[in-house]
């Protein structure tokens, strides 16, 4: 089970500007962790942690204004 502080991790470590303000919303890390938990579940598609949390800084806009960019 992936964990807030894994993702916290990962942004953490990523250059994107939103990835520093997500690292403040516990909201959007658990989200993220769900999510990527289920993507690992329901597709068996191997992706990691990084690469997903790449793909929702990436596609922030279309995920609703709790992800945008202020």
């Amino acid at each position: 089970m992936t964990s807030i502080q894994d993702v916290s991790d990962v942004l953490s470590s990523l250059p994107h500007h939103l990835a520093k303000n997500w690292l403040g919303n516990d909201l959007i890390k658990k989200t993220i962790a769900v999510s990527y938990d289920y993507w690992l579940e329901d597709t068996n598609i191997p992706m990691t942690l990084e690469e997903f949390v790449f793909q929702y800084l990436d596609h922030s806009e279309y995920l609703g204004e709790l992800f945008a960019d202020d």
